[in-house]
């Protein structure tokens, strides 16, 4: 098992009591055959053909006139064909299954690499969901996941600062600016097709979604927590930062979503603000972390929106892992091959049937898993 080699030290192994499987005998639905004719013909069942590459960026970035320089950590994770290589080095520990500074292979994708983004949760990191990253990043994607300065779990800042809720979705702009920027002697320049991309976030990484995805504010209620201090971390707002909120925080790169293990804030977005995200939402949820699953299903109107909710699944298993109650093997394997074929549907319009029939739920790829789709 590939994993960050500082796993066991922080949540120690996995006692997992639910046992299933997941069907990788992805077919065609209307000839019952596999495909072979390219990179999106690469079984989203399973790992595709390259070795994985890491490399990390710190950049700094002016939120506004108003406001000091801000700097971030930028993780990204690409194929490569090395086969040999450092073990790459994240904020927190290593991974064996990524190698450090490899290589970028040549894309097989049309533009480039297709990108995908990653928010990490409440004092977590960029890598804190690597298995996925890795698994993109074999199909010829390129994964970038911020770690949102002031809110990792090694420069947490308690209270919150307010501001940060703004930070995420522009540190998510961010990560896009520097990747379709990049200067013309570094290894990844012109490599990454940013123009249409795929977001992620887990936990209040889901909150980084919604507000990239395009989820409106409700000005209303940003104003009563600014100023009562209630609903936010810290004792309120300035002026400037309440005003940061009325401005364009989402970003139109990107296509579709798929927010993980997180709540809906109403406290921010207001009782619709959700219903305004550009693209396709699809949202994971677990049996064992129960965070309002049916209710915000409920209230998603008419948008294209999917629930899927894991049997078993923890909060961590969309993270780190060790969920005593899944395997963590197969809630990574779940989560990576819907999560793939969603991204090869929504931004690559990958029109096989079986790709989409995957990241819509009309083919089950496992007994533990179950839908609802809008």
């Amino acid at each position: 098992m590939r994993c960050l080699c500082f796993f066991f030290l922080f949540w120690g192994c996995s006692n997992p009591t639910k046992k299933a499987s997941i069907d990788t005998s992805v077919v065609d639905l209307d000839s019952g055959e596999v495909p072979d004719a390219g990179p999106l013909g690469w079984p989203v069942t399973s790992p595709g053909p390259y070795q994985v590459g890491y490399r990390s960026l710190n950049v700094t970035y002016s939120p506004g006139a108003d406001f000091s320089d801000r700097t971030i950590r930028l993780n990204i994770w690409y194929p490569t064909e090395d086969d040999s290589g450092s073990r790459a080095e994240y904020t927190v520990g290593f991974d064996d299954g990524a190698y450090l500074d490899a290589t970028p292979a040549p894309s097989v994708h049309e533009g480039g690499y297709p990108v995908h983004i990653h928010s990490h949760g409440f004092q977590g990191y960029g890598a804190t969901s690597a298995f996925l990253s890795r698994y993109f990043a074999t199909h010829g994607w390129l994964t970038v996941a911020p770690d949102h300065t002031d809110n990792t779990l090694l420069d947490h800042r308690d209270p919150l600062p307010s501001a940060h809720y703004f930070h995420r979705p522009l540190d998510v702009q961010v990560a896009l600016d520097t990747l379709g920027g990049l200067p013309s002697g570094d290894p990844l320049a012109g490599m990454a097709n940013v123009g249409r991309s795929v977001v992620s976030g887990h936990s209040f990484g889901a909150y980084t979604t919604w507000a990239s995805a395009g989820a409106t504010y409700d000005l209303d209620r940003v104003t009563e927590m600014c100023t009562s201090g209630e609903g936010i971390h810290d004792d309120g707002c300035t002026s400037e930062e309440e005003a940061m909120f009325a401005t364009e925080l989402a970003d139109p790169r990107i296509v579709s979503s798929i927010p993980m293990a997180g709540t809906l804030r109403r406290n921010w977005f207001g009782d619709a603000g959700e219903l305004s995200v550009q693209g396709p939402v699809l949202f994971f949820g677990g049996t064992e972390d129960d965070r309002g699953q049916q209710d915000q299903f409920d209230q998603m109107g008419a948008i294209d929106f999917t629930w899927m909710e894991v049997e078993g699944a923890c909060h961590q298993t969309f993270a780190l892992g060790a969920c005593g109650t899944l395997d963590t093997e197969l809630g990574f394997s779940i989560i990576q091959t819907i999560g793939l074929a969603f991204a090869r549907w929504t931004v690559l319009e990958d029109d096989q049937p079986e790709v989409a029939a995957i990241a819509t739920g009309e083919q089950s790829i496992s007994e533990i898993v179950t839908t609802q789709r809008r």
